[in-house]
């Protein structure tokens, strides 16, 4: 192996097993039963010390949706992405194959990539010229003495799987496989084919608030009634029930009180992807950052990218049957830029509430259970 490579293996491998920041009795009220449990304290989303543990030993080491299949389907195809807080690349090999890298020249550690998204016959750095296939080999190095020995610069890749169309990349070379770390898949993405769905609208964001916040705020839907009204009246949370297992996935069912979520609350003529003809909504968490929610007639992904103690990327698509008429979509769309700016606002006055020095924290309540779940797999990792 290179010794550049293998340091920066042993370095992150020192990492993933560095000793947590929180301290033992915080993480350890976490684990109590719901009546009885205390919330992560305000360390847990202000520190940036606790924020580069979670980088390398939990985000980093988890499998992270990168984004689509269908988004790099020809040869050369690449899509920027990232994970732990990292910059990747995945790209379309000449033969066919699917594959990451870090968005790293191997000379002076320029990104290779700087738009959202493309198509190259090669990866050319923009600051100095190195030159890479699409496998990630180094083909010229400008410059370099005689004897230089390319095979030793290639890209640094990334473990890379597929799932119902979704791709999914980790920094982790001993993590289980994808099918392995998923367990039990919820019963309602199994049974709905996603692999084919368009994609409808997208939208990308920045929140200055911890990426937990954002994940604890999708787990529970108590805050509707004050947060979002239009949610309330369409899916009351008191009809609200969660799907709590011991695995990676968190889940919960709404009941609709019209045929779906949107403006109007009907369909418009959009096809439906569930058959069950009672009205739902099914949301799924994918440990620790896949956030999707199942509609009776469309999909909803957001991919949480956390940047730092109190910065968190947001990149939300919403998908539809084929056959959805463009003109029905903005029905949907409208619906949740709205609600996706509520939560975006609540996240980030809950962020500079917990760093006040007034903030201790608190119970739990009936309604947390999805909430406390979650917290209790982010305080297993720390006490891991």
């Amino acid at each position: 192996m290179n010794p550049s490579l293998r340091r920066r293996l042993l370095a992150r491998s020192a990492l993933v097993h560095a000793r947590s920041p929180l301290a033992l009795d915080a993480l350890a009220s976490v684990l109590l039963p719901l009546d009885r449990a205390r919330a992560l304290p305000a360390q847990a989303y202000t520190d940036e010390e606790v924020f580069a543990f979670e980088r390398r030993a939990l985000l980093g080491a988890s499998w992270t949706c990168v984004g689509r299949e269908r988004d790099v389907e020809a040869p050369g195809a690449w899509r920027r992405a990232e994970i732990a807080g990292d910059e990747v690349v995945v790209l379309r090999g000449d033969d066919l194959d699917l594959r990451a890298f870090y968005n790293v020249c191997r000379h002076r550690g320029a990104p290779l990539a700087t738009e959202a998204a493309g198509r190259c016959r090669q990866l050319v750095c923009p600051y100095h010229g190195w030159t890479y296939s699409k496998a990630g080999h180094l083909l010229d190095a400008p410059h370099t003495n005689e004897g230089f020995d390319r095979a030793s610069f290639g890209l640094i890749s990334l473990r890379l799987a597929t799932w119902q169309g979704f791709v999914f990349v980790t920094a982790d070379e001993a993590a289980p496989s994808l099918e392995t770390a998923m367990g039990e898949v919820p019963p309602w993405l199994v049974s709905t084919d996603l692999r084919h769905l368009r994609r409808g609208g997208e939208a990308r964001w920045e929140t200055a608030a911890n990426w937990k916040l954002l994940v604890a705020n999708f787990q529970e839907s108590h805050h509707f009634t004050r947060v979002h009204p239009s949610l309330e009246r369409l899916t009351p949370t008191a009809r609200a029930t969660s799907h709590l297992g011991e695995g990676p996935w968190l889940g919960g069912v709404m009941a609709i009180e019209r045929d779906t979520v949107s403006t109007s609350g009907t369909l418009l003529g959009r096809p439906r992807l569930v058959a069950d003809t009672t009205p739902r909504v099914y949301d799924a968490l994918l440990f620790p950052t896949w956030l999707t929610s199942l509609q009776p007639d469309y999909f909803l992904a957001y991919r949480l990218e956390p940047r730092g103690a109190a910065r968190t990327g947001v990149a939300f698509d919403v998908f539809f049957h084929p056959q959805a008429k463009d003109a029905a979509l903005a029905d949907v769309l409208g619906f949740w830029e709205t609600v996706n700016a509520e939560d975006r606002a609540i996240c980030e006055a809950q962020q500079r509430g917990i760093a006040s020095a007034g903030f201790v924290p608190g119970p739990y309540t009936r309604a947390d259970e999805g909430v406390h779940a979650f917290e209790q797999r982010v305080a297993r990792r720390h006490l891991a």
